[in-house]
């Protein structure tokens, strides 16, 4: 058995949104050992979904669609799928009950007819529940070139998909799929891809496993796969050890929730004091859950006098050293524990482009300023790319040297 993923939305080709469902489903399948065989995107267009689901079903038996189940026209995807197998579409009293109370809840006067397109579903379908919208999701079987077929439709909507996935899609789909594929994997923090590939080639070479790697700001994710997860495991901590001390621990493929566990375990606490990322460390960080229990705050002191102001960078230190400089970020990482009272503080000040270098300070150059207690280091870097990529670059390697300085 075989799964395809059928991401619809006109936005989606646009480049208005992002397919979050395609990477959500497939980091839930990966983490119960299975995984998505392929995925596309098609149009709010009948052919566009007609030529996607003919492409999904030359290579597999079990199709999840998502998107295009509302009320609206360009709503298309139940028709289209239906239309294309020969499904026959029937009105559901439960989902018809379903989408009347949903709209009295939300709305007053009568539930308009065009919401009852939510209460179709085709003949010997099942109905996935949704308590987080009008849609509920279907599922069916059918006859497609001489095998059966399981397919599925669910809502686009992030926050419907994602629950909705995990507590009745992907249960389903493990019943079909009875391939096991163990994937296990870690970041390497601070490190590039071609570096990574490097650094574990040796060590992976007796290996029979699948590699797969994916660059980030913060590093680079390794993925190993195989059907014995005791050689997956193995295969894991040898190339850990082949990376060193940049390789978090086995599954820790996310910098910032990692460090603030860090945080949470030690019981230190955090603030920082952001120029040039402009507040993105802090909220890198206040993505974690429970971190409000280590992290205190944070200020991004963009101008030389908030410096001098709130977090008491002496104005000698701008005078001779600059804004740009390791002795401005120690003043910074030192000013902001100073003013919350935090064990820890981070600080990053340089210059992200596109203006604003020089011959001795060229664009993308960042200090970072990293206090732990009485201990204060400042790092220089020199960072390349546009302006966001440099601000998440310095982000990310400001959370790397916390790492390695609670480590």
């Amino acid at each position: 058995m075989s799964i395809a993923m059928i991401s619809t939305g006109t936005e989606l080709l646009r480049g208005t949104a992002l397919d979050t469902d395609g990477a959500f489903l497939g980091r839930e399948l990966v983490s119960r050992g299975c995984a998505l065989d392929c995925r596309f995107v098609a149009g709010d267009a009948p052919e566009d979904i007609c030529s996607a689901l003919a492409a999904a079903l030359k290579r597999c038996d079990s199709i999840v669609v998502s998107g295009g189940l509302g009320p609206t026209d360009d709503d298309v995807t139940l028709e289209s799928v239906c239309r294309f197998f020969g499904a026959e579409l029937l009105v559901s009293e439960t989902l018809r009950e379903k989408v009347s109370s949903f709209w009295a809840r939300r709305h007053s006067g009568r539930c308009p007819k065009r919401q009852f397109r939510q209460a179709l579903i085709p003949a010997g379908g099942v109905i996935l529940d949704n308590p987080y919208g009008s849609a509920s999701g279907i599922g069916f079987d059918t006859l497609y070139g001489g095998r059966l077929r399981h397919i599925f439709l669910l809502p686009g909507p992030p926050a419907e998909f994602e629950p909705m996935a995990r507590e009745h899609l992907v249960p389903l789909l493990l019943r079909y799929e009875k391939r096991f594929r163990a994937t296990r994997g870690f970041l390497a923090a601070a490190t590039g891809e071609a570096a990574l590939c490097r650094l574990v080639a040796d060590a992976l070479k007796d290996f029979p496993v699948e590699i797969a790697v994916t660059a980030q700001p913060e590093g680079t994710r390794l993925y190993l796969s195989g059907e014995d997860e005791t050689t997956v495991s193995a295969a894991i901590e040898a190339a850990r050890r082949a990376v060193g001390s940049n390789a978090l621990p086995e599954n820790e493929t996310e910098l910032f929730p990692f460090v603030g566990r860090l945080l949470l375990e030690k019981n230190r606490t955090l603030a920082t004091a952001e120029s040039c990322t402009g507040g993105l460390v802090a909220k890198k960080f206040t993505d974690v859950p429970g971190i409000s229990r280590v992290f205190l705050g944070g200020v991004v002191s963009y101008s030389n006098e908030l410096k001098r102001k709130i977090l008491g960078v002496p104005a000698e230190i701008l005078e001779t050293h600059g804004a740009v400089s390791a002795e401005c970020a120690r003043a910074m990482a030192d000013g902001i524990c100073r003013a919350t009272g935090a064990d820890c503080g981070i600080s990053t000040t340089g210059i992200a482009g596109p203006d604003g270098g020089s011959a001795a300070k060229p664009v993308g150059s960042v200090f970072v300023g990293i206090r732990v207690a009485d201990l204060c280091e400042t790092f220089e870097l020199h960072l390349h790319g546009n302006r966001m990529s440099i601000r998440e670059a310095a982000a990310a390697r400001a959370c790397n040297f916390l790492r390695e300085m609670l480590s």
